[in-house]
């Protein structure tokens, strides 16, 4: 109705629930500018301890259809130039993240594996709130959701996006979570003085982009 019997032509994104009907999916997917199947939670293990009606295979078959739709759909706009657009921002997905004892390395190794295996254009971290009391959830204090290690997530998902970084430069099973006090950029510098200073005149881009301080764009 918002495309067809209202012509709206403005930014709609769509959230396909886990288990939909897959040609209603391909179908929407037409309509929408952005698709997101929500993970939900990081690992197979945490979906079956707090969403145990949802699976995996749920989540990434759909998931795994709107990629292939736009693999194809980029090779039917090259052949016919009016052709209808699929997806054209490229889909996302979001996990809530401290509501299950994953590490910032289990995360962030979760996240780049997406990236990598079905070329999402974000992926989103919502931190845990409290608001009910369970056994299997962590119980409530007075320090409110942990905004911090979201933010931290966040920053470190730039970098596995725009500053060629991986996973296992940033974090590793010895230390896996992300220190408090420092961004994960220039955490990995103070790891890596070996590398300073750099000669600016000299760097190639990725080593530039390494430097704290220097963004994707002013280090071109």
């Amino acid at each position: 109705k918002l495309r067809t019997q209202y012509n709206f032509q403005g930014y709609i994104h769509v959230k396909a629930i886990p288990g939909a009907n897959l040609d209603l999916v391909r179908s929407v997917g037409f309509l929408a500018d952005r698709m997101s199947v929500n993970l939900e939670l990081p690992t197979a293990e945490s979906l079956k301890l707090l969403a145990p009606h949802k699976n995996r295979k749920n989540i990434l078959s759909p998931m795994r259809l709107v990629q292939n739709q736009m693999t194809e759909n980029k090779q039917e706009i090259i052949d016919y130039r009016n052709a209808p657009r699929f997806v054209p921002a490229g889909q996302s997905t979001q996990m809530i993240i401290g509501a299950t004892p994953e590490s910032d390395y289990q995360i962030l190794k979760v996240t780049e594996s997406l990236y990598q295996k079905f070329e999402l254009k974000r992926v989103f971290y919502s931190a845990f709130v409290p608001v009910v009391e369970d056994k299997a959830l962590p119980a409530k204090t007075g320090d409110g959701p942990p905004l911090l290690r979201e933010h931290r997530l966040y920053q470190a998902d730039w970098l596995l996006r725009y500053y060629h970084f991986q996973a296992d430069e940033l974090l590793s099973k010895e230390q896996p979570n992300f220190n408090p006090l420092f961004d994960p950029k220039c955490n990995w510098a103070l790891k890596h003085l070996e590398y300073f200073p750099v000669e600016i005149n000299q760097a190639d881009y990725k080593m530039l982009l390494r430097v704290p301080g220097l963004g994707y764009k002013s280090a071109t």
